[in-house]
């Protein structure tokens, strides 16, 4: 029985050979200066792009409804990593627990919403005021910034036999100052400033990295940037010495990955079409959404 999975294995050929060390720590070093650089001066108001959000928001409340599939089992991007036999519940239409937030949790997503939505309005202020920066934004054919219902995307798949589809929308497609298309992906971390940090935080999460698998499948992008940043920031009169409370990492996606997630969204989807549910995944319970029903005993 193997010790390693597929993904370790990719990741640490990547590592030994050396794959990450040029393209990757450029592209993702480069993101990472560049907010820097934007946020060591202030910005004022920009009317064009506060008129282009307003625009935004108005297309995406106009644009409420997600895709008609047609009876065809649909996964989402962020479905990715999740238990087989989550997905399966899901697919079966299974009512879902119901989950209450407590305050606290409420303002949590709150607070992370809308952290997520001012980085992307600072990539539209660096796209236009800053002077040559490595990383621009990707615009659709109707002027507005490719992400979130801007760039929706759904896209049938037959693989292993079965039928299925995939839907998503990514945090933005980035332009690279040598014209490449990089997919953006944003990501919060609440607790504290050291979740970021160097220590503790290695590399981006597997289940972020599934995300970029899917969002290749979607847009046929190979390359992605994930950037987390902590909420928490550390004491304000660190100046220098605080500590960083952002970061950036480069993912580059396989064939083979690519064929992995095609393989487990079909063994799903023909679980569900014999009335079958996968195997429970202990280690994934933590965010099922079908704890009641499951019975998986995991943590």
């Amino acid at each position: 029985m193997s010790l390693i999975s597929k993904a370790d294995a990719i990741k640490l050929k990547k590592q030994v050979t050396g794959e990450v060390s040029s393209r990757g720590l450029e592209l993702a070093g480069a993101l990472f200066n560049q907010f820097n650089e934007f946020h060591s001066k202030s910005h004022s108001d920009d009317p064009q792009i506060e008129k282009l959000l307003v625009r935004q928001r108005v297309y995406e409340m106009d644009n409420e409804g997600w895709f008609d599939s047609d009876g065809i089992i649909m996964f989402s991007p962020s479905s990715a990593a999740k238990c087989e036999r989550e997905l399966c519940l899901k697919a079966m239409k299974v009512q879902k627990d119901n989950q209450i937030l407590l305050p606290f949790q409420q303002r949590w997503v709150r607070n992370s919403s809308a952290i997520h939505e001012a980085v992307q309005r600072d990539l539209l202020y660096m796209t236009k005021k800053m002077e040559d920066p490595p990383f621009k934004v990707l615009f659709n054919e109707d002027g507005l910034p490719m992400w979130e219902k801007n760039n929706a995307q759904y896209k049938e798949f037959e693989h292993n036999g079965v039928k299925f589809a995939i839907a998503g929308m990514m945090d933005g497609q980035l332009v690279y100052r040598d014209g490449s298309i990089i997919g953006f992906e944003f990501k919060t971390k609440s607790n504290s400033v050291a979740q970021v940090g160097h220590y503790k935080m290695k590399d981006a999460a597997d289940y972020h990295r599934l995300q970029c698998v899917a969002y290749s499948l979607l847009f046929g992008l190979d390359e992605f940037i994930i950037m987390y940043e902590a909420v928490a920031k550390d004491h304000w009169f660190k100046g220098e010495d605080a500590r960083i409370d952002i970061r950036t990492f480069y993912v580059n996606v396989t064939e083979q990955e690519r064929n992995d997630l095609l393989d487990k969204f079909a063994r799903v989807t023909k679980s569900v079409q014999n009335n079958e549910l996968r195997p429970c995944e202990p280690d994934k319970c933590v965010f099922c959404e079908y704890k009641s029903i499951c019975g998986c005993k995991g943590v």
